[in-house]
């Protein structure tokens, strides 16, 4: 295992995390550059297994929240990072020994590289989504028990903001309401916890996967098809299920509208080769949350669905779609822990209003295939 993050380590999480942010997350670009430019500066980052982490020294995630759009038209020093840890650390009268993540899909997976580097600690080989999700409260870390409080925001080095409460929605309320407030986005800090109890509420040893996904996908010849048949390879002995495909095809229409500060909306994607004559339906709210095909549902959240151009692999967010582009639709299995029932309270098709169960897809394309 990768024992650092350095400049080309930064390369590779950041195109594994396209893949894992579900049609969301946010754009990685602009903070992968920021973080290259200050391992540059400062060297390269200690990645460190969870289960080498000392039970009882304490460990801070950290992550950006609000608009993208916004984020990258006002960007960050990187400061705020840094600003949000310390301001826990005083307030919790702690010294943090390691940065985890919250989320592994999309630009939160640099943000806590960015916060490990300015507060010269070590990112602790964990997060707590294994993908995307729009809420704070949405995390193993909410599921599994931990408090988000005290949680710290900022978008200036020089102004921080605490959030203390003992419900961990109530946070997300007040860090949404704040991250308006600031003018669109912000840098928080929360959840603070041992090394013990990230080893049991986190999802271990995702930034590892991710940087083996991102060195898998790398090369510029590929098309879809062989960006399937790498992800196949790298997740076939992960905490992550097999990857399956559900459809080749063109998108023949496309309904996508903003609803307070959020992307709603579905697209079709009509089958082509060995899918002519077959249709396929993608619901989605920030992220691709639901396929059907038909009146058979095939995939849901937490399971990940992805979006590929056909011509490069490349996983396309949901502000990228076009009628007309040809794509393949894939579902990647979510890691269990995200399966469980505690967790399925906090992430399931219900809390997305989705009204029915979740089956995971393998088994869902499993009783597909039979009925056809």
């Amino acid at each position: 295992m990768k024992q650092y993050i350095d400049e080309k380590a930064v390369s590779a999480l950041s195109r594994g995390a396209m893949y894992l942010g579900s049609g969301g997350g946010g754009d990685v670009k602009l903070m992968e550059l920021m973080a290259k430019r200050i391992i540059r500066e400062n060297g390269p980052i200690p990645l460190m297994s969870p289960f080498r982490f000392p039970d009882e020294e304490w460990v801070i995630p950290v992550a950006i929240m609000g608009s993208t759009t916004i984020f990258s038209e006002q960007l960050p020093s990187g400061n705020e990072l840094k600003k949000v840890v310390e301001d826990i650390e005083k307030e919790k009268n702690i010294a943090a020994s390691g940065i985890a993540g919250l989320e592994i899909g999309g630009m939160n997976v640099i943000s806590p590289v960015i916060a490990a580097s300015l507060t010269n600690l070590p990112l602790i080989d964990a997060d707590g989504m294994g993908r995307a999700f729009p809420e704070l409260q949405m995390t193993t870390y909410h599921g599994f028990g931990i408090k988000a409080s005290p949680a710290v925001i900022s978008n200036h080095p020089n102004q921080t903001h605490l959030i203390s409460s003992d419900e961990n929605v109530e946070v997300e309320k007040q860090a949404r309401h704040l991250v308006t407030k600031l003018g669109g986005w912000a840098a928080i800090a929360c959840y603070p916890m041992q090394g013990w109890q990230i080893r049991e509420v986190g999802i271990l040893q995702t930034y590892t996967l991710t940087m083996r996904l991102g060195e898998a996908v790398s090369a510029n010849t590929m098309d879809a098809n062989d960006v399937m048949e790498k992800m196949q390879e790298v997740f076939q002995n992960s905490i992550y299920g097999k990857p399956v495909k559900l459809i080749e095809g063109k998108i023949v229409d496309l309904q996508r509208e903003i609803i307070e500060g959020t992307l709603k909306g579905s697209l079709i994607v009509e089958g082509r080769g060995l899918y002519v004559g077959e249709y396929l339906s993608i619901f989605f709210h920030n992220e691709y949350l639901l396929v059907k095909k038909n009146d058979a549902t095939l995939a849901t959240v937490p399971d990940l669905i992805c979006v590929l151009d056909e011509e490069t692999g490349y996983p396309l967010y949901i502000e990228e779609l076009e009628n007309h582009l040809k794509v393949w639709v894939i579902a990647i299995p979510s890691p269990f822990l995200l399966q469980t029932s505690k967790m399925l309270d906090v992430v399931g098709p219900a809390q997305f209003g989705i009204t029915e169960n979740f089956i995971p897809v393998e088994e869902r394309i499993k009783s597909h295939d039979n009925e056809g």
